[in-house]
């Protein structure tokens, strides 16, 4: 049998062959394998990118009927069902810019404001900045407003603040006492409470609306309201909600034209009407007297852009409060004071004599001088407005003698001479009357600051703490109190047993001097702790408790030729919640995201791609209006890669402009700034002149809507219009949105 058996080289030729060729086919497999993947990857990224923006599209349109159109407790609903990635929410990374100037000829630009450190850098090459002032617009949920009141304060009395579309439900109240709570309330908009405070020492008030609150020590005085939405360029305002004691109350209205007013308490209006005088240099005045048996809110609205005086307890001539110039600034050149019996006090905080003016009258105010002066003159109708040659402040006193201007109590915030605001570097005061001891609480408007007070005391310390505040008797003759380093202060300046004030949120209007001109960008403090590099649950507790700011308005002070503490423009920066939809294609990091308004996606190769842009409305004419809404994520909020819902809800809408502007620009945060840029301006390939003169908006004569600023490496747009000024509204919109996965 061993003979038999014979090697069939055939066969074994034949077997080796298709083991081979079987093994080349797998290869050539394998390697059509390897190199077809990242195309059949990037299809099914193409598939859903596709598939979720057509969906984001959707929520896009839904945000945007519900934000310029909808009323508290207005809801919306949309479902997202992701493919095979995951829905996320990103707090820290989206965010967008507004910037209006309100004079002529003159440009505003902002960088650094949503990068979480402690600067922000500001661009005004045309004239001289005085100072920034920069408030805390306390977006989002879990983000309350914050008063600290005083421990001398005896009682504060507030209500809503209603903003255009007034809150649904009643308000959340907490009062802290070192950080405990010691009294809860609600509150609807319609509504007033009294709060004693008389055996409770410093507190805080912390609401999760904007509030209207008034401090009163004793039997209350005067001071000045501040409308609910004050416009940026002047701080004057249509509407306010007053609470009034009980008992008789004056509400007094400047206003530079005639005025409809309508006056509600207790469910009645009336409708009043104020003329002008028909002399020169004079405003229109109005006086109406309320009185009430208990605690009422009065709700004032006016046709004509006004301000208000609020005097309680008319049986006695006392109160006082600082009045500003008719640019907003308190520290100015023109004002028109109340058109009611009392005293004004007129501070030069300057190196030169300062001559005032009205019609048929002057006076001379030396240099780090102070002149008291009977109001209004005799014989005279109607509300005089006063001309200076140099900067000064004025304050007006319930009392009738000029002698004792200085023993008048009351309360009222000492504007800061070096920013002309109600917080900065330096204060002075004269105690010319030392018949009423007076003080100043001096408190800190940032997180650290260095101070010392001069004059017949001496005394210094350090504020570290965001709640630190020393009590500063006040000599006889000149006072200064100044910040050495460090973030501005607030001086409340107090006098006898009485008084009344209109108190701001402690995130208002911090105000640090900048002194300078320059073409390039200037950098300037964020007097709020640095948060870069902290993690998201800390920003969100900063943002919670006002530690930083959660959005920011920044308003630029300078020389508008006359006043050198005009507002030269205003920005608005926002901290805007992202919902990204995070997928892999051929490479990782893809995503398509909404926020602001806006879906934009990276998808190919972290490319920045518009699906949507931001909603805006433009013309006919020069005209610009946008609606920006602001949506954050409730604690209750899931993602993942599951089918969700999302229950959108409008909490508010706030007017943060509506007046005239000059110039206006919108920026967006990178990766996406510049192709929100370069997408608003797709009509300019229809421009002749823009081809002819790339880059020329002096010369773009053809085109009215959004321009790409021509700057190298920015991510803003200019609102071009030609020239013409702009009739400029922007609004607010702050919705809560909750997602929740949707179970089988």
């Amino acid at each position: 049998m061993r003979g038999a058996l014979r090697r069939d080289e055939d066969g074994v030729s034949a077997a080796v062959a298709t083991v081979l060729l079987f093994g080349g086919v797998l290869s050539i497999i394998g390697l059509m394998m390897v190199s077809m993947m990242p195309v059949i990857e990037e299809m099914e990224g193409s598939v859903e990118r596709h598939d979720m923006s057509s969906q984001m599209k959707l929520l896009a349109h839904e945000t945007a009927a519900l934000s310029e159109r909808g009323m508290p407790g207005d809801s919306a609903q949309a479902t997202l069902i992701p493919v095979d990635g995951e829905l996320v929410w990103d707090s820290l990374r989206g965010g967008m810019w507004y910037s209006a100037t309100w004079v002529e000829d003159m440009t505003l630009r902002a960088r650094g404001a949503l990068d979480f450190d402690d600067q922000v850098e500001i661009r005004h090459p045309e004239s001289f900045i005085e100072a920034v002032c920069l408030s805390d617009l306390r977006l989002g949920p879990d983000r309350p407003y914050h008063y600290t009141l005083e421990g001398v304060i005896d009682r504060v009395s507030i209500t809503v603040t209603p903003g255009l579309a007034m809150p649904l439900g009643p308000i959340d109240v907490i009062l802290s006492e070192d950080g405990e709570e010691r009294l809860s309330t609600s509150l609807r908009v319609d509504e007033t409470t009294s709060i004693d405070l008389t055996a409770i020492g410093e507190a805080t008030l912390s609401s999760s609306h904007e509030l209207n609150v008034f401090a009163l020590v004793g039997q209350g005085g005067a001071t000045y309201v501040l409308p609910n939405s004050p416009e940026p360029s002047d701080k004057r305002g249509h509407a306010w909600s007053v609470p009034l004691p009980a008992g008789q109350s004056t509400l007094h209205l400047l206003s530079s034209a005639a005025n409809q007013i309508h006056i509600t308490v207790n469910d009645q209006t009336g409708i009043h009407y104020a003329t002008p005088s028909g002399l020169a240099r004079t405003a229109v005045s109005f006086s109406h007297q309320v009185s009430v048996v208990e605690e009422t809110v009065a709700h004032i609205t006016t046709s004509s852009p006004s301000r208000l005086l609020l005097k309680t307890n008319l049986s006695h001539d006392f109160g006082l409060t600082a009045w500003p110039s008719t640019n907003g600034a308190y520290l100015g050149h023109e004002f028109v004071p109340p058109n009611l019996n009392g005293t004004l006090r007129m501070t030069n905080p300057g190196d030169e004599v300062v001559t005032l003016t009205w019609r048929g009258g002057g006076i001379s105010v030396a240099a780090g001088g102070v002149e008291h002066l009977n109001w209004p003159p005799v014989h005279d109708e109607g509300a005089l407005a006063l001309d200076a040659d140099g900067d000064v402040f004025v304050t007006w006193a319930a009392t009738t003698s000029a002698a004792t201007t200085d023993a008048v109590a009351g309360m009222t915030f000492l504007p800061a001479d070096d920013t002309g605001a109600l917080s900065g570097g330096g204060f002075t005061y004269a105690n010319l009357d030392n018949t009423t001891e007076e003080s100043l609480i001096a408190r800190l408007a940032g997180y650290t600051s260095a101070w010392n007070l001069t004059g017949g005391y001496q005394e210094s310390g350090v504020f570290l703490e965001n709640d630190d505040h020393e009590r500063l008797v006040l000599a006889e003759g000149n006072n200064t109190l100044s910040v050495d380093s460090g973030h501005p202060l607030r001086a409340l300046r107090l006098g006898g047993d009485v008084g009344l004030l209109h108190l701001p949120h402690d995130g208002a209007e911090r105000c640090t001097s900048v002194g300078t001109q320059a073409s390039g960008w200037i950098t300037t403090d964020l007097p709020w702790e640095v948060m870069g590099g902290r993690g998201e649950i800390d920003t969100r507790n900063a943002w919670t408790e006002g530690r930083h700011p959660a959005s920011v308005s920044i308003d630029v002070l300078g020389s508008d030729g006359v006043s050198t503490h005009r507002s030269i423009g205003t920005v608005w920066a926002f901290h805007l919640s992202r919902l990204s939809y995070q997928f892999s294609s051929s490479v990782d990091g893809m995503e398509v995201a909404f926020t602001g308004g806006a879906v934009v996606t990276n998808h190919p190769e972290f490319v920045p791609y518009v699906v949507v842009p931001p909603s805006d409305r433009g013309g006919p004419g020069p005209r610009f209006a946008a609606t920006i809404p602001s949506l954050h994520p409730t604690a209750s909020s899931e993602s993942g890669a599951g089918e969700l819902e999302l229950d959108i809800e409008m909490v508010h809408r706030t007017s943060l402009a509506s007046t005239p502007a000059h110039e206006v620009r919108r920026g967006w945060s990178e990766p996406y700034g510049t192709a929100v840029a370069d997408y608003a301006g797709v009509g300019l390939e229809a421009s002749e002149d823009w081809t002819v003169y790339p880059g020329r908006l002096d010369l773009l004569t053809d085109y009215v809507g959004w321009v790409p600023d021509p700057s190298y490496g920015t991510a803003e747009a200019v609102w071009h219009t030609n020239g013409e000024v702009i009739e400029f509204t922007l609004q607010l919109a702050s919705l809560d949105v909750t997602t929740r996965e949707v179970l089988a």
